[in-house]
């Protein structure tokens, strides 16, 4: 599934979204070992929480879905686990994986926990090793899934972790729930404390200071209702598109505000967000409240190093924060991003350049230089917060974005496009990840064709570009393609290479077409516009040398041929009619003599205030056209159904 998002703002007005992830993976692991029956409401029904539910089933545990965000569960105890009968598939949970790891080294029973592709190359050795030092027998092939976990006594241990990490600190002390003797965790940056919230409303007696946590052993969980928040996490996304929409006010509502969460707020805030937090209550232990989030300019900032761990899931967002801002934000000390569910550094960085904005990494860090943001099409890796990220690029870029492989968003946030609709964002989801500089569905040889070839300065690109916008089909530049190549090829001082390196310079071509809300053509090359540097004369005399290589002609074949899409194409060029598309409906010769067309392009670089010499421009044009005709592959020359 891919995102198509147009330009768009949110309008005001109030909405929610889904239950805490953090939260509910927790409250569904406690709630099933603990003693009585566990009434969830708020519930994230998300992928990676039903997998956790699936899991917990698997061991013994009655779990009624009594509604799409409740679920009541009748607890085993903490001895009341039963071994499963297969494997328990995390999916792309992390977190299900790290805390189950916990919660299963100190059973009487063996289970081997399994994940995705994604979650398979994740680190787990961070939990591996402390649940060593207190006895678990844990094997992992590199320190990856699957974990073969054999149930052994626990001991409590003092353990100081090398990483800020929630996950390492819940898996510790659901582990040392199990363990002979005390617990402690001490950790070098706070994180997310809802374990600890949890287990003191479940009763269980533990002694949380500013960096470390005790826990004594053997200790019995009580069951009891708990009412899960919105997750600021997803609200993130809301927050960030109200901020750069235009006048406006959103309200999300029942929002948790745990103060080991709130990091992207008050790095929103610092950068100049309008975020105010109304209604503050308490949901258990758990601060909520109502965020109201108003239009603001945004800066550039060094982001604060020690708010890193409490906004840690939310950096995705605010990259895409930081492209919108006016100046330079850095970013210090998010080195654990390179190991969630993608290379989130990486894989913003990618999509944002993509987008035309500069980028500059580090391997814990990056720099981003606000500004513009165009179109195009951009990875999400498979990661849901790169996905929702890159959907709120799009509600101020200048073109349409198209964001690849956003199932993952189910994870987390299920109904994302919705809400984002309700607002009034022009957001639709559609079947399919191509990754194609054209927008538009599958390719298919039923889809329309016009193809309008003829010699240089005919003006068959004007034509094709009015037809097509009249008629509401996709248009392919192919003379921009090599263009693209002979600008590449002169970036890396090879314009005159050979024809097989020339090639191989077009198929690394990164490139994105669109049409901007004025209609005008956009070219971006790995991430920056190009449009003007196309247009000069030196781009054009040398595109016509290029174009004359075989090998190049064959590189860029396939290429223009993925410009086919629903719901049709024009296409211009010297051979879009004999070579590209021999098949297209309607094909069409446009031309005039070489004077003409001299004339023509004399009168534009005029306009444009260049001097130009009428016979230099009739000489180039006559020397184009001998070699467009004489090339050994598809050379120029009408075809023969042409009108």
């Amino acid at each position: 599934m891919k995102f198509v998002v147009q330009p768009s703002a949110l309008r005001s007005g109030e909405t929610t979204v889904p239950g805490d992830k953090s939260i509910s993976h927790r409250a569904l692991m406690l709630g099933s070992i603990a003693n009585g029956q566990t009434r969830i409401k708020g519930f994230l029904a998300g992928e990676d929480c039903l997998a956790t539910l699936a899991a917990l089933r698997q061991m013994g545990v009655e779990i009624e879905q009594q509604a799409s965000d409740e679920v009541l569960i009748n607890g085993v105890g903490l001895r009341g686990l039963s071994a499963p009968d297969s494997q328990l598939d995390m999916g792309n949970s992390g977190t299900a994986m790290r805390l189950f790891a916990g919660l299963l080294a100190g059973q009487d029973f063996n289970a081997e926990l399994s994940g995705d592709e994604s979650l398979s190359q994740r680190p787990m050795n961070r939990v591996i090793k402390p649940l060593g030092m207190m006895g678990a027998k844990i094997n992992a092939k590199d320190g990856k899934p699957p974990l073969s976990i054999f149930g052994n006594s626990l001991r409590g241990i003092e353990y100081a972790s090398p990483v800020a990490s929630a996950q390492v600190k819940s898996a510790v002390l659901l582990a040392g729930l199990y363990a002979a003797g005390a617990t402690a965790v001490i950790e070098p940056a706070t994180t997310r404390d809802h374990t600890e919230r949890m287990f003191r409303t479940m009763g269980v007696d533990l002694r949380v200071g500013t960096s470390r946590i005790d826990l004594q052993g053997g200790q019995e969980l009580t069951a009891t209702d708990i009412d899960v928040p919105a997750d600021l996490s997803s609200a993130a996304f809301i927050i960030l598109a109200a901020i750069l929409a235009e006048n406006v006010e959103v309200t999300i509502l029942g929002v948790g505000v745990n103060p080991t969460r709130t990091g992207v707020i008050d790095i929103l805030q610092d950068m100049g967000g309008d975020i105010s937090l109304t209604n503050v209550r308490l949901f258990g232990e758990e601060p909520v409240a109502d965020l109201i989030v108003r239009s603001s300019k945004l800066r550039g900032i060094d982001v604060d190093p020690a708010k890193v761990s409490l906004a840690i899931d939310e950096f995705p967002v605010l990259f895409v924060a930081a492209a919108a801002a006016e100046g330079k934000t850095t970013f210090s000390g998010i080195g654990e991003l390179r190991v969630k569910e993608s290379d989130r550094i990486a894989a913003m960085a990618e999509g944002l350049r993509a987008l035309s904005v500069t980028v500059e990494e580090s391997p814990d860090g990056a720099v981003v230089h606000g500004g513009k943001l165009y179109g195009g099409s951009v990875k999400s890796y498979g990661d849901h917060r790169i996905a929702m990220s890159f959907a709120i690029a799009a509600t101020v870029a200048e073109w349409t974005v198209h964001v690849g492989e956003t199932d993952a968003v189910n994870t987390s946030f299920p109904g994302f496009v919705e809400c984002l609709q309700a607002l009034g964002v022009d957001i639709v989801a559609q079947s399919g990840d191509e990754d194609s500089p054209m927008d538009g569905g599958p390719s298919t040889d039923r889809i329309s064709v016009i193809t309008i070839d003829g010699p240089s300065g005919s003006g068959k690109g004007t034509i094709a570009r009015r037809v097509a916008q009249a008629l509401g089909m996709h248009l392919l530049d192919s003379g921009a393609l090599y263009r693209l190549v002979a600008l590449e090829a002169t970036n890396r001082n090879e314009s005159d290479a050979a024809g097989e390196r020339l090639a191989e310079i077009a198929r690394g071509l990164k490139i994105s077409f669109a049409t901007d809300k004025s209609g005008q053509e956009r070219i971006c090359l790995d991430g920056v516009e190009v449009s003007s540097e196309l247009r000069t004369e030196e781009c054009g005399r040398i595109a016509s040398i290029v174009a004359a290589k075989p090998a190049v002609r064959d590189a860029l074949l396939v290429l223009q041929q993925e410009f086919r899409k629903a719901p049709g194409l024009v296409a211009d060029g010297r051979d879009m009619g004999t070579n590209v598309f021999p098949d297209a409906e309607l094909k069409i010769y446009l031309t005039a003599s070489a004077e003409e067309r001299a004339k023509r392009r004399h009168k534009q670089l005029n306009d444009k205030g260049i001097d130009v010499s009428l016979a230099a421009l009739s000489r180039d044009i006559e020397d184009r056209d001998r070699r467009d005709s004489e090339r050994s592959v598809a050379p120029l020359r009408p075809a023969t159904d042409a009108r």
